[in-house]
């Protein structure tokens, strides 16, 4: 007997020497072991019993040493800082496009709950953000002006259709994607002739005359709808907060060109900015005035009949895409000065606050014929551009922050 029990201990203590079990593990055994109460008849039994038990102890001993040394290894982590692709971004989805400060040639498309769905590789990058790539209302287009280069038509995976107009800019123009994503509105001064022209295009294919407005004045475009198939037209300077200082105002019916109607605003400066919902079926007019009886008015483009007033310190700047919601700012010049100022949601029906925070606004964008809003906040200046925070504010007050900071799209 003695002779097995030193072969048993001899065998353990060489596969435990290689997988040390836990300390003093076999001392504490051995003496609670020896410690229990015997019988003499029994010394035998007590003595197999022990070798047994010892054995037991130190293979669980041992399974949990290996056990417990595999746990240990951290599991494999993507490199910190590492870009992503998404891979391409799906069809029928609406997106929302940034521009990783880390490579300004990916765009990130995120869905509307903020989730990653796809990116997009440009040939170059996009060396000043949101001021050389324009993403479609949805995601599934873009127009691109490379440096150096003829703007282009880009389709939902990034790939050129067609060439287009030159910069806005250098043309004297201005333009909207449509609410359909896959139109755009133009407005060109003739310099001969002296008037401005609408058109409508579709990459690839002619330009549309749509109307002529008789006027040198500065002309902006509020809205381009072609599912309600009219076109807003304002004589006033426009900027992504509003059109400024309006003083005429022109609906189009964008398929035949009839002038729907013609407003022109009881005299210079009493309106400080007209901002059109997408479809162009409403309008914001803020006052330029103060006082208790100036407000705020939303009203329907057909008739002019106020749907809703809110208070003269609030600024429209977009409406939802399904017209039930108004994203204001308070506070005079919050915008143009890039300050921090009190950002909300309203209810346009009930007049109801469904969400408010405290920012400096970068930019902004409604959902397609939906109730969110997406924007950016500033965080800093970047390699592509103005660096934001970007938020989805969702119709019920709830938010979906981006994590990082990009440029918009």
């Amino acid at each position: 007997m003695e002779e097995l029990r030193s072969e048993i201990r001899a065998a353990f203590e060489k596969e435990q020497a290689a997988h040390p079990a836990v300390p003093a593990m076999r001392r504490n055994v051995v003496e609670a072991v020896v410690a229990q109460p015997r019988r003499k008849s029994n010394l035998q039994w007590v003595a197999v019993a022990a070798a047994a038990i010892l054995g037991i102890v130190v293979v669980a001993g041992l399974v949990s040493t290996r056990l417990g040394h595999r746990a240990s290894v951290p599991a494999a982590t993507p490199q910190a800082g590492q870009l992503k692709d998404y891979g391409p971004p799906p069809a029928g989805v609406p997106l929302i496009y940034l521009i990783d400060p880390r490579n300004g040639a990916w765009l990130q498309a995120y869905d509307w709950q903020g989730e990653p769905r796809g990116t997009i590789k440009l040939p170059q990058p996009v060396a000043s953000g949101y001021r050389t790539v324009y993403a479609a209302p949805d995601g599934s287009g873009f127009v691109y002006q490379p440096q150096g280069g003829a703007t282009q038509y880009l389709d939902r995976l990034g790939r050129p259709i067609a060439s287009g107009f030159l910069s806005p800019v250098e043309l004297g123009s201005g333009w909207l994607w449509a609410d359909d994503s896959r139109h755009l509105c133009v407005v060109t001064f003739v310099s001969p002739s002296g008037d401005w022209r609408l058109y409508t295009k579709l990459p690839g294919e002619a330009d549309h005359l749509v109307g002529i407005i008789p006027t040198v004045q500065p002309i902006s475009l509020a809205s381009c709808s072609f599912r309600n198939d009219q076109a807003i037209v304002v004589n006033g300077t426009g900027s992504w907060d509003g059109i400024q200082s309006p003083s005429e105002l022109w609906v189009f019916r964008i398929s035949d060109g009839k002038v729907l109607s013609d407003y022109t605003y009881p005299y210079p400066g009493s309106v400080a900015t007209v901002v059109a919902s997408s479809d162009g079926l409403l309008i914001a007019e803020k006052s330029s005035q103060t006082g208790a009886t100036r407000s705020t008015v939303i009203r329907r483009v057909s008739d002019r009949s106020v749907v809703a007033s809110l208070d003269p310190s609030l600024q429209v700047l977009a409406f939802s895409g399904d017209d039930s919601l108004v994203f204001v700012v308070s506070g005079p010049d919050s915008v143009t000065t890039g300050r921090p100022t009190l950002l909300s949601l309203i209810d346009v029906r009930s007049g109801q606050v469904t969400w408010h925070e405290q920012g400096a606004l970068m930019t902004g964008m409604e959902q397609p014929n939906g109730r969110d809003f997406e924007i950016s906040l500033d965080a800093g200046h970047g390699k592509t551009g103005p660096l934001g925070t970007f938020l989805i504010i969702h119709g019920d007050g709830s938010v979906t922050r981006i994590p990082g900071s990009y440029t918009p799209a």
